[in-house]
């Protein structure tokens, strides 16, 4: 007559057994998950502010907005990667960041991959906020993701957490903490949401396709920017870049308009190349910031060669332009789109230099800037005398 009362006993003690070893697992499962979260989250915004940083830190003669390279070699520092304009995905140099090797809830140290358009060595040729990622991050279902932030939906870079280990992937300890040069170079024993690991055309990147258990914290351009434009000294640095390729163009005569065309009495176009001028624009703290910003500026020049403009403290020859950024009917994705005056300027600035007067064109790059997410879009205008 027990025996029932025992096997429901029995029962009900495996019930709560498999009950509670669900219940473990779910939390153990739980806190992997969010030391992978915190993980990432720590590693991208160590990056973020890595690149806001960059001319403070150890790089006086540099611009701002520059990524590490990531780590090739297991120490945690990071390297030279690659060519110019090349991707590069390694390990993340903790070191370079002042970070713990940061791990994923399986224990792994994270990855990194960044594009050769804004990773600092070596540079690409031009950097500013018109510049875009190279990794197009794909859903579950294959659709891409446009990422807001950059005006082809791309990512400048990733921090990877690669998870436990795949069937097929085999993971052996290096010399240094996080493995050593030659995990670095086997990454698909690692990361499977990457369609490549390198080179300078778009990499597709799919960390919900089958098979995959990448987790990813992607970084745009835009990132980095917004965190710049929160720093009440980012708008005079600009200003100050703007008034040093003034002073370069402010020769006697003028340098010739690059691609010009006739405005009012002005001849209207692109800077000519600013490493055959002369002046702070060419200095060496200046000359790889100017370089950078020099695309989304134009220059304007009297064509009598006179002072045809008026401006708010006098008679001008010419007129250095700051395009800003752009608006959403302003693309500068090719070539094409940035040799286009019009994907810089605003009808108004147009209209002042067609009148031959620059008065009502602000002069400095002030007010945009007390919101980090506004556009700054304002055309700065600065007379050459």
């Amino acid at each position: 007559m027990f025996l029932p009362a025992l096997l429901v006993l029995a029962a009900l003690g495996a019930a709560g057994w498999l009950l509670s070893h669900q219940a473990n697992a779910a939390s153990r499962q739980l806190r992997q998950d969010m030391q992978t979260a915190h993980a990432l989250a720590v590693a991208r915004e160590a990056l973020i502010g890595f690149a806001a940083t960059y001319r403070n830190k150890e790089h006086p003669d540099a611009d701002f907005g520059y990524l590490p390279c990531p780590d090739l070699d297991g120490d945690g520092s990071s390297e030279t990667c690659g060519s110019k304009d090349q991707a590069s995905v390694g390990r993340l140099p903790y070191l370079t960041l002042n970070l713990p090797d940061l791990r994923d809830g399986a224990g792994e140290c994270l990855w990194y991959a960044v594009a050769g358009s804004v990773k600092n060595n070596p540079k690409a040729d031009v950097l500013n906020w018109d510049s875009t990622g190279r990794f197009r991050l794909h859903d579950a279902s294959g659709t891409v993701i446009a990422l807001p932030g950059d005006q082809a939906g791309l990512a400048a870079a990733l921090v990877i957490a690669a998870g436990p280990p795949r069937d097929g992937q085999h993971r052996s300890a290096g010399p240094a903490r996080c493995g050593g040069d030659p995990e670095a170079r086997n990454i698909l024993h690692y990361v499977e949401a990457l369609g490549a690991a390198g080179g300078s055309d778009i990499i597709d990147v799919r960390p919900d396709a089958p098979g995959s258990n990448d987790r990813i914290a992607p970084i745009t351009t835009g990132d980095i920017h917004r965190q710049l434009k929160r720093r009440s000294s980012y708008g005079p640095y600009l200003q100050s870049l703007l008034q040093a390729t003034a002073a370069c163009l402010a020769k006697s005569p003028l340098p010739a308009v690059i691609a010009p065309e006739a405005l009012g009495p002005v001849d209207l176009g692109r800077l000519p190349p600013l490493d055959r001028l002369s002046g702070p624009c060419r200095n060496a703290e200046l000359r790889d910031a100017t370089t950078n910003w020099a695309e989304t500026m134009r220059y304007a020049r009297c064509r009598s060669g006179t002072d045809c403009l008026a401006g708010s403290g006098g008679r001008c020859r010419g007129a250095l332009i700051f395009g800003g950024e752009r608006s959403g009917s302003q693309p500068r994705l090719t070539p094409a789109d940035r040799q286009a005056t019009a994907n810089y300027l605003e009808a108004p600035t147009l209209a002042a230099l067609a009148a031959g007067h620059l008065g009502g064109l602000p002069e400095r790059i002030d007010l945009p800037f007390t919101s980090s997410d506004s556009a700054v879009s304002t055309d700065i205008a600065l007379c050459i005398p």
